[in-house]
């Protein structure tokens, strides 16, 4: 099968879109920013049953500020 980069894939259409696709055979890598915009218990529930997938053949994680090294910081958008 193919392989798929997943970004923001500890939120709840992330964590859903890695799960199918994990279903259905493909190799996932999925990255997500746990800022304080969502809960990280909510996140990390949400990515529970992907990591319970044995067909992931490598598990491997990374705590990392990548904003801080850019200068950059998410925000929220608002309408006009």
């Amino acid at each position: 099968m193919s392989k798929a980069l997943v970004t923001g894939c500890a939120g709840f259409i992330g964590s859903h879109l890695t799960e199918r696709l994990l279903r259905e055979g493909h190799e996932v890598i999925g990255i997500d920013c746990f800022t304080d915009y969502y809960s990280r218990e909510i996140k990390e529930a949400n990515v529970s049953s992907a990591l319970k997938n044995l067909s992931l053949k490598k598990k491997a994680f990374s705590e990392s500020d990548i904003y801080s090294s850019v200068g950059f910081r998410p925000t929220t958008l608002q309408a006009l």
